[in-house]
């Protein structure tokens, strides 16, 4: 087996056998790779708090000779654990949204460097005091757009008609419709949601630092793009039970 060294983000970790974990890792060359760690839990000395969800490590893994997605890991090196996003409840939560997001919609081993480059970018972004839920509606428009995901926001998904106004989101239809096309397919979305979507698909994310909205835009986006997400994705994700217990 070939040892492979790799930039990789924790996604999740659980028990395997007695004394070894099955750790998910979304690697910079290599996409969405699972390994075991062997006997980890009898010596988590060796490892430290490098195993925390969404750490950033450098990781060297084997390869499998004979296929198959299961690797074994045998060194993990944390390079930043982001303790100021760990230090408050709220980061703390929309990161590991935005984690279990990146898991749920990335494929095995389909390497999207720009996907880690961005989920590095968004944590840096949470741990500078910027708003958490701007930061995860940034995550969500971008990650949607690197993997092929994003709905049609720019002009009608049934006549092509550029910045309908009024404009009805269809989740089914994967995008926007006019009135004329549409406006029984789908809910209203402001010009407002519309232009902070624009906004952010073509601006890096440090650039956003000090983009605005209402909090009536904010509901209207977070409220929009879950119902999206949520329509791409087989079950609710656990963060956002999470989340919402936490609102109550």
């Amino acid at each position: 087996m070939a040892a492979t060294k790799d930039l990789a983000f924790v996604l999740g970790t659980h028990d395997y056998r007695e004394t070894s974990l099955m750790a998910d890792f979304y690697t910079r060359g290599h996409g969405k790779v699972r390994g075991i760690i062997k006997g980890i839990r009898d010596t988590r000395a060796r490892f430290g708090g490098t195993l925390e969800p969404f750490s950033l490590n450098e990781i060297l893994f084997y390869k499998r000779k004979k296929g198959g997605d299961l690797h074994l890991v045998t060194h993990v090196e944390c390079l930043d654990a982001y303790p100021a996003v760990r230090g408050d409840l709220e980061r703390l939560a929309q990161a590991c949204y935005c984690t279990e997001l990146l898991n749920e919609l990335s494929g095995t081993e389909d390497p999207s460097p720009a996907s880690v480059d961005l989920f590095r970018d968004v944590l840096g972004f949470l741990g500078t005091g910027a708003s958490p839920r701007r930061a995860a509606r940034i995550f969500e428009v971008k990650l949607l757009g690197e993997l092929g995901l994003m709905p049609e926001t720019r002009a009608c998904v049934s006549c092509g008609r550029p910045a309908p106004d009024p404009a009805y989101f269809s989740v089914p239809a994967g995008g926007i419709h006019c009135k004329g096309c549409g406006a029984s397919q789908g809910v209203p979305i402001s010009k407002g949601a519309l232009q902070f979507i624009e906004h952010v698909r073509r601006s890096g994310v440090a650039d956003l630092a000090r983009v605005k909205v209402s909090a009536e835009v904010g509901a209207e986006l977070e409220k929009t793009l879950r119902r999206f997400i949520d329509y791409q994705l087989p079950a609710k994700l656990k963060t956002l039970t999470f989340m919402e217990k936490m609102e109550t």
